[in-house]
Parts: structure tokens; sequence; C-alpha cells
């Protein structure tokens, strides 16, 4: 279900579900700051922040003493690190986080957690992306891409969403299994494909956090190389989706979104060529000859 923030806002709850935010890391240096200064600045009482760390080179484990963080380290694989950091929270919502993700305003968290009052069937809330203000042709043009995508999912019920970069009730999350840690990527649709076959449900919060991931076509490029592995691996049933269903999400909405997105003068799609050559070059042979 979609919810508007405008009729959420005006509500009250009485008792605020308390939080835990789960973020994994590993030498997030340059962007952990962001993020978590952005939730230290939440009006928002009953907050912990669990991190995972994979034995960074870099400051991050200073950047997380310095906010007070709970510390633990993992290097089996990224959704080992985040069952970790569910199974050591101790709230009643986990955020599964990223180091990059950054709460747009001090009143985000409490807006956002009255979407669980709709209905006890809700396990996720899962708010919109941006990109950064300042952001790159790149990142504007891969996350507007991505959020069509999830947009054309959300109106034809197809597929699973509202896996990372979430709200979740803990102990839905954990009744349906929590991660499966044999992926080291893609883990958090898989979480979503648990939850939605446990019969829960999700919202989709039209609230949105600061996404500033992908900041180069380079960087695109290793994380769908990183991506492809799993297709490899894993099979197309990774996304429960065929290879039609990947080319048009990928090709036609790409190329329709950069239409509608010239009418409306958003220049960043001028890129979308480029992008879309680069997940193409990093994709295409582990999705022709991936398993069914």
């Amino acid at each position: 279900m979609k919810v508007d923030k405008k009729s959420l806002s005006s509500s009250e709850i009485e008792s605020k579900p308390s939080i835990s935010f789960c973020i994994p890391t590993k030498n997030e240096g340059e962007d952990l700051p962001n993020c978590l200064e952005s939730i230290v600045n939440q009006n928002y009482d009953n907050i912990e922040i669990i991190i995972v760390d994979g034995y960074s080179s870099d400051n991050t484990v200073e950047i997380a003493k310095k906010y007070g963080c709970n510390i633990y380290y993992d290097s089996v694989s990224l959704a080992n690190a985040r069952q970790i950091s569910i199974e050591k929270s101790s709230r009643d919502i986990v955020a599964i986080w990223d180091a990059d993700i950054i709460i747009p305003h001090k009143n985000w968290l409490k807006d956002a957690v009255k979407c669980f009052l709709i209905d006890e069937k809700i396990s996720t809330v899962w708010p919109t992306y941006i990109a950064p203000p300042t952001g790159s042709w790149a990142q504007k043009c891969q996350i507007s891409h991505s959020m069509l995508i999830f947009k054309d999912r959300i109106e034809k019920n197809r597929g699973v969403f509202g896996g990372g970069n979430c709200l979740f009730r803990r102990n839905h999350v954990l009744s349906a299994g929590g991660f499966d840690t044999s992926y080291n990527f893609g883990e958090d649709m898989i979480l979503a494909k648990r939850l939605k076959y446990a019969g829960y449900k999700v919202v989709q919060y039209d609230d949105p956090v600061i996404h500033d991931t992908m900041k180069s076509l380079r960087a695109l490029y290793k994380r769908s190389l990183w991506g492809s592995k799993a297709f490899e691996s894993k099979g197309l049933n990774f996304y429960q989706q065929n290879k039609f269903d990947i080319f048009r999400e990928q090709y036609y909405l790409g190329f329709k979104g950069m239409v509608n997105g010239f009418i409306k003068l958003q220049f960043f799609w001028v890129i979308f060529p480029f992008l879309i050559f680069v997940k193409s070059l990093a994709y295409s042979k582990s999705i022709l000859f991936a398993k069914k």
C-alpha cells in the first residue's frame, strides 16, 4: 500500500516504538558521518545504532565510536552482517540501513513510524529515494530509473519490493527467518521475498530519504559486476523475474523515463544511454546464461 506523508503528519501516537538502526560498514569513512549525523538529529527518543563492521582499514570505527554506536565485527558476507545487526538489536523497529543513507529532516522518523499503526500485518515501511541535491547526473539518473522500476512493479503487483533501507517490525523479520546468509548481494530482496511469502504487508512511504550512492558510472559498473555474480550463482528467480521483465524494466522504462525527463527539463537523463550501456556490459552475459 502507498501512504502519503500528509495523511500521517497531523496524527500523534501515545507510545512511540523504539528504533534500532542496523548498519553494516566497511571503509565508509566518507559517507558514515552524514548518515549518523542525520540519525542522531532526529526528533525522536529511544534510538540505538548498531554497526557491524567488516574490519575497515580507514576511520569508520572511530567515527562510529564518536556517535556512541554499538560496534560488532563480521567479515563473512553482507547478509551475515545484516543478520548479526538484527540479532544484536533490542528495539521494536529495526531500520536496515546503508551507510550512505541520509535522513533529510528531523521529523522524518517520527512521521514514518506512524505507518505501522495502519495494520499489525505491516512488516515494512519502505521510503522512496532521491539523490543528493548536489549529486552527480549519474546518481540522479540511476535513482530516478530505479524509482520508475519500483513504481511499475507496485502498479502491476509484480515482483518484490521493500528490502533494503527500510523500517521493519523486528519480530516480523525474525519470524520470517531473517536474512539468508548465503547471499552477498541482493540479500535485501530475498528478505522482502520471505516477508511477502509469510503474508506480511509493505507500505511505500512517500517522504524520501537521500541515497548518496553510485556517484559515478565507474562506481555503477563495479556494483553491477558484483550483482552479476548473483545472477550467475542464483539464477533468474533471484528477483522473481524472467528475461523479458528485466529487459522491459531496464530498457523500455529507462528510455521512456528519459523522454519524459527531457519534457520536465530533467537534463540528467541525457546520461541514461551511457548508464544502460555500463549496466549491460556488466550484466548481459550473466543474465543471458542465468539459471532458470
